[in-house]
């Protein structure tokens, strides 16, 4: 079964509904839940620890997944499909639509990293971000990986709390000769707004993360040559 890892934090409704649509999935799944709020170790950690346990259930592919994305039934299939015609894409992140307006593309893969991250958006009545491409780096809020090669480029660095670890493994990935795709046909409903509302103690963790991410990517010639796809 694909692992599907969740950090659990607060509304016990979105987990709810995340669950459910996984139990709807067509293909099956084992959900890898940690609980964050016995003791919130972060986004970051709480995701390595379910890589860590597909590692030891020797999976070829997880799912990393948040509790306000509820995946469309055929979402996990598409996702393997993608990954097994693609042998050279480590880190797939799929198209999210807004919870508010289904039609509403949010994500349809990210351009620009820093200061800010910028994604790719559209209108599914459009036909707009329909077709899979290879990209900069994918949002975390949904990303399937594949396992062997993370055995090559690393876990998520932990130094990140809670953002900017996403991208910057996408990064690493690339470094590493891997590829990173937006996958069009695998679709979720995405509902947001936590960061908008969070408190100040969690908004001086977000900047905390991105001034790291600062300090280990910008200027280098790394960065450069990986922002231009």
């Amino acid at each position: 079964m694909v692992p599907v890892i969740i950090p659990k934090f607060r509304k016990p409704e979105q987990l709810e509904r995340c669950l459910a649509a996984l139990r709807a999935q067509t293909t099956p799944v084992e959900p890898f839940v940690h609980d964050n709020n016995a003791g919130n170790i972060g986004f970051t950690r709480a995701v390595n620890l379910g890589l860590r346990h597909a590692f030891d259930a020797r999976e070829p592919h997880a799912i990393i997944l948040n509790q306000d994305c509820y995946l469309r039934p055929d979402a996990v299939a598409k996702m393997i499909e993608f990954m097994n015609r693609t042998p050279r894409c480590a880190i797939g992140g799929i198209k999210q639509l807004s919870s508010l307006d289904e039609d509403a593309i949010i994500h349809g893969g990210c351009t620009q990293v820093f200061p800010y991250g910028v994604h790719i958006t559209g209108r599914v009545s459009q036909n707009e971000c329909n077709v899979s491409a290879p990209m900069p780096w994918v949002n975390g809020a949904c990303m399937i990986a594949r396992m062997n090669a993370v055995l090559d480029f690393g876990l998520l660095d932990e130094n990140m709390f809670l953002v900017g670890s996403d991208s910057d493994w996408c990064y690493s990935a690339r470094l590493r000769k891997w590829e990173v795709w937006y996958i069009a046909d695998a679709v979720c409903i995405h509902e947001q707004g936590a960061s908008a509302t969070a408190p100040p103690e969690m908004l001086q963790l977000m900047r905390k993360d991105m001034k790291y991410w600062r300090e280990k990517w910008i200027g280098s010639a790394a960065f450069t040559r990986l922002s231009q796809v």
